[in-house]
């Protein structure tokens, strides 16, 4: 219970952030952490445009997959090679740990060391990279592979940099890996999960919350996760809005949801509009108000009742000149005598 909760955080760390639409990604995220009872000490998980394919933590010390089709298309041999480099990452972490707690002056308690790595691989066949560490939740050091340096925002991380920096072959086995191997795996990935990683257009609704002051902008049910969402007010981009941030469903889609605060009596135009690569242009959705709908459909009944009440009219008009049209044509008897009353006299 307690690792799925670790697990969960570390998705939702990675599920909130938005990535720009037309892309693709390759993510690992490494968690190691001091002693705590219920928790494993290390944990590793590897996504696909974030879809959880892997996980590996120090309890088990196996990779588990997540998605059958990773497993079939890898073949033991390359599996167990995973589990290896999981494995060393996990001894890294643990020599890491009591190493940045003398380095910061920490005798106890609970720390927590990250890495993360990746890449991203675009529809215009242009990619990006990254290596970046952290510590207790701040920034540590984080490698610029432009420039084959190690950077760090903090004063502690000096010795770290320096030694990293001298080591030209980790350099050189980084910058490769983030800018070949990487991308490598990431269109192996996609080749293997090319039925279950399908691509699905979103579904978009811009309405008002209630009778707030909220317009909210809607969007589930997409795929792959990469996605562009904004509000405009008369052409121009909204920049103070809040975001639920990408989300997942229970399909393995995704849904994202954006808020901004207006003035209903505001007769400016507000469009919601989203790009994303199940869909070939931007889908603009213009908000109406009810009060607008309201009319249009009020409008419309009034138009169809006249409509019908011509349509009546013109018909008995017809009707009347094709009766008086007819020679041996004879009004009915109008007699108050019942018998007469039905019957009616027609000439011979």
């Amino acid at each position: 219970m307690r690792e799925a909760a670790m697990i969960g955080l570390i998705e939702l760390v990675l599920l909130c952030g938005e990535v720009s639409a037309g892309s693709h990604s390759l993510r690992y995220f490494f968690t190691g952490m001091t002693p705590i009872p219920g928790f494993p000490e290390f944990v590793a998980v590897g996504y696909v445009d974030g879809v959880q394919f892997v996980l590996y933590d120090s309890d088990r010390r196996e990779l588990i997959p997540r998605e059958q089709w990773m497993v079939e298309s890898e073949g033991p041999a390359a599996w167990e090679r995973k589990k290896d480099l999981a494995q060393e990452q996990e001894m890294y972490s643990k020599l890491t740990i009591p190493l940045l707690m003398t380095r910061t002056n920490q005798t106890g308690g609970i720390h927590v060391y990250q890495l993360m790595t990746g890449c991203d691989l675009r529809d215009d066949g242009t990619t990006s990279g990254f290596n970046q560490r952290g510590w207790d939740g701040d920034d540590f050091i984080s490698f610029d592979k432009d420039h084959m340096v190690w950077v760090t925002p903090v004063p502690w991380g000096e010795i770290t940099k320096n030694k990293l920096d001298r080591s030209t072959v980790d350099i050189q086995r980084w910058k490769h890996y983030l800018e070949v191997e990487c991308i490598e795996w990431l269109r192996k990935y996609l080749e293997y999960g090319q039925k279950e990683l399908r691509v699905f257009a979103p579904v978009v609704s811009f309405t008002r919350l209630g009778d707030s002051n909220r317009l909210s902008c809607a969007v589930t049910g997409f795929y792959p996760q990469a996605i562009e969402v904004n509000v405009w007010r008369n052409g121009v981009m909204i920049d103070e809005t809040l975001s639920s941030g990408i989300l997942p469903n229970h399909d393995s889609s995704y849904q994202i949801r954006k808020w901004v605060e207006f003035d209903p009596e505001d007769q400016a135009e507000y469009s919601c509009r989203v790009e994303h690569s199940g869909m070939k242009e931007t889908l603009v959705v213009i908000y109406e108000p009810k009060s607008r709908s309201q009319v249009a459909v009020t409008v419309g009944i009034v138009v169809g009742v006249l409509v019908l009440i011509a349509l009546i009219i013109v018909a008995v008009v017809i009707y009347n000149k094709k009766g008086r049209g007819k020679s041996n044509y004879n009004p009915a008897n109008t007699s108050d005598d019942g018998d007469s009353s039905s019957r009616s006299s027609t000439s011979t």
